[in-house]
């Protein structure tokens, strides 16, 4: 019975110590432990703590305001804002920077900003006083501070120039009227040049529109032409067409004479023979009286016949 109660004793003493030393590690913690000289993580749910050490991973935010001095000391005044965080692979620059404590991040962020200051100190040193620029600035620091703070054990996350402008008030009014006549100069070519570019755009269309309608003048000529050459292949085959016609005339009226010469008794039945009878006769009323028989009649029937054959034969010969 005396064993149980030991036993019973002894395992609450060991949940008591479990309880008073291991606590759990927040996912916005790092810990650290000291093993054998060298700082490590420790990344288990649960770490002794006192043999351990937590120091917030989130991101830790700093301002700063001071003064420095451009080239011929005239003083400026500089407002930024510095954004860090523990760097998990620099955990031992870390510790030596800001000791063994909690706050050790804050104590490493304060010595990156002594550091800031001695750089911005050199930048601004360097250059006129017009020439200084908060994005020159932030670009300056944004690229020489991620070595220093690596050195600290600080990861560097960003850097915010919010102001950067000379204490002189005089200096500071000279610095803004020339900033707005540079802006308003910058606006003008911005706007010289938006002019130049619509006036080279009107005048490439002008000459675009140009080209177009000498190319529409050459293709109505060159239609123009087209229609001058149908309508004289026309014409040339209206003529060709009455020439033939003329032709094929003049055939017929050869094929009458010869009917003519080879039948003289048709003469009397041609009724353009009649006609000239009549008027050859001299008296002003006077009219030729043709009497034909009956046997003149028949043989005008056959020459009739004989001429509408010749006549085919003559339209045959000048289809084919």
């Amino acid at each position: 019975m005396t064993a149980v109660f030991l036993s019973i004793f002894i395992l609450l003493i060991i949940v008591f110590a479990f309880l008073f030393e291991f606590r759990q590690r927040r996912p916005d913690q790092i810990v650290l432990a000291d093993v054998q000289g060298k700082i490590i993580q420790r990344k288990a749910r649960f770490y002794p703590r006192h043999f351990s050490l937590a120091v917030p991973a989130t991101l830790h935010s700093m301002d700063m305001e001071f003064e420095s001095e451009a080239r011929g000391k005239l003083p400026v005044k500089i407002k930024l804002t510095i954004s860090t965080a523990a760097d998990d692979a620099h955990l031992t620059e870390l510790v030596r920077a800001g000791g063994w404590n909690s706050a050790l991040v804050q104590k490493a962020s304060k010595e990156l900003g002594l550091f800031v200051q001695a750089l911005t100190g050199g930048f601004c040193q360097a250059l006129e006083i017009e020439e200084l620029s908060s994005k020159d600035l932030q670009d300056f620091l944004q690229t020489n501070l991620s070595k220093e703070a690596q050195k600290l054990g600080l990861k560097l996350l960003g850097v915010n120039v919010q102001l950067i402008e000379p204490l002189d008030s005089e200096i500071a009014e000279a610095m803004q009227q020339q900033e707005a006549a540079r802006i308003r100069e910058k606006t003008e070519k911005v706007n010289q040049k938006a002019r130049l570019e619509a006036s080279r755009f009107r005048f490439e269309t002008d000459e675009k529109i140009r080209r177009m309608e000498h190319e529409l003048r050459l293709k109505q000529l060159e239609l123009q032409k087209t229609e001058q050459q149908r309508e004289a292949e026309l014409s040339r085959y209206q003529v060709e067409q009455e020439l033939e016609r003329r032709r094929l005339q003049m055939e017929l009226e050869k094929e009458e004479l010869k009917i003519f010469e080879q039948h003289p008794e048709l003469i009397l039945l041609s009724p353009q023979i009649a006609r000239l009878a009549e008027a050859s006769q001299q008296l002003k009323n006077a009219k030729t009286v043709v009497s034909l028989t009956g046997g003149d009649l028949q043989k005008g029937i056959n020459v009739l016949e004989i001429i509408e054959q010749t006549l085919q034969k003559v339209l045959q010969k000048k289809t084919t």
